[in-house]
């Protein structure tokens, strides 16, 4: 449970500007605009929930301008969605473990070093030769091979597993599920089916401040490494394949799959459900849209969608075109059989 604030303490958290109401008021909680309470605050951003303007129950609202609301506070920032998150963060719960320190039931290998004021919860499995870096909280149940490397302040949720070698930067967090360094899809074919197994000798970097969501694989390298960029998010449920290496700064929606020794520049952007094939090459700034099957190369900057993913305008040409198509087949049908077409048809 998070202490109230007053709406001036807010105000000055948020660099903002009090339009309405009493800097005294009290804020107890953060919800939607459509959801909020007499004591929430909340936020407007978008022109498409102007329609709770006029009926919410919040306490505060923040704006990026003047707006008339029935909620009893305005609070005007620069950025509405910014302040927002800067609200969630004044209201986050305590969800951190009940289990300080070093729990009892963890098994340390005894090369391995951990740093200062580092939490490993019950059934953690730290290996040979680990280096886990100062104040990291690692989550029960989760386990890290030979030679992982941690760097400082990150959180492995519960059951996080980090296989052999993989290098983990700086204030990153990975959620519950996820597996980085697990052998990537490499086989040698065999007419008889009894297909070879390639060794999958590297590892898998991972940068400073990335987020990785729950049940990710990520897998390790052939040679080299599998790497991931600062900065860069990735959602549930995504695989990366070995030898693929992301940019910084990007954004990865859920259940992308991107197959191995693909190159993703800085600032890409996927919506959910894309799919990369591999030895592809993504420029920097590039959007892959939802359900995307991304076969070839795409340049810095361009919006890609469909299978196999053509230029977003394109894209929605050719979709124009096939729905036109059963009015074309009629005419068509009409002409072979002799008829008369309508200048209107």
């Amino acid at each position: 449970m998070t202490e109230p604030l007053s709406l001036k303490e807010i105000s000055d958290r948020l660099e903002g500007k009090i339009l309405q109401g009493s800097p005294d008021s009290i804020v107890s909680g953060v919800s939607t605009i459509q959801n909020a309470g007499p004591s929430d605050i909340c936020y407007y951003g978008s022109t498409k929930y102007s329609v709770y303007l006029g009926t919410t129950q919040a306490m505060a609202v923040i704006v990026e301008k003047p707006v008339e609301t029935s909620a009893r506070c305005v609070l005007l920032v620069d950025n509405a969605y910014d302040g927002f998150r800067k609200v969630l963060h004044l209201f986050k719960p305590d969800i951190s473990s009940g289990f300080d320190s070093i729990h009892p039931s963890a098994v340390i290998h005894p090369s391995s070093k951990t740093g200062e004021d580092v939490h490993i919860g019950p059934s953690v499995v730290v290996d040979r030769d680990c280096v886990v870096g100062d104040g990291c909280r690692i989550g029960s149940g989760s386990l890290l091979g030979p030679e992982v490397i941690i760097g400082d302040n990150c959180i492995l949720h519960p059951g996080v597993t980090l296989l052999a070698g993989t290098v983990v930067g700086s204030d990153v967090i990975i959620h519950s599920g996820t597996v980085a360094g697990s052998d990537g899809f490499g086989f040698v074919p065999d007419p008889g089916g009894r297909h070879r197994k390639i060794p999958q000798n590297g590892n898998v970097v991972i940068g400073n401040h990335v987020e990785i969501g729950a049940n990710c694989t990520i897998d390790r390298a052939v040679t080299g490494s599998t790497s991931i960029g600062d900065y860069t998010k990735l959602d549930n449920l995504i695989q990366v394949a070995h030898n693929v290496h992301i940019g910084r700064g990007c954004f990865i929606a859920a259940q992308t799959g991107i197959a191995g020794s693909t190159v993703v520049g800085d600032g890409v952007v996927f919506g959910g459900q894309a799919g990369v094939g591999g030895h592809i090459v993504i420029n920097d700034g590039a959007v892959i849209a939802a359900k995307s099957g991304v076969t070839k190369d795409v340049a810095s900057g361009v919006t890609v969608s469909g299978n196999p993913a053509r230029p977003h305008m394109e894209t929605l040409r050719l979709a124009a075109a096939v729905s036109r198509l059963p009015k074309v087949i009629e005419l068509v049908k009409k002409l072979s059989a002799g008829g008369k077409v309508e200048t209107g048809d």
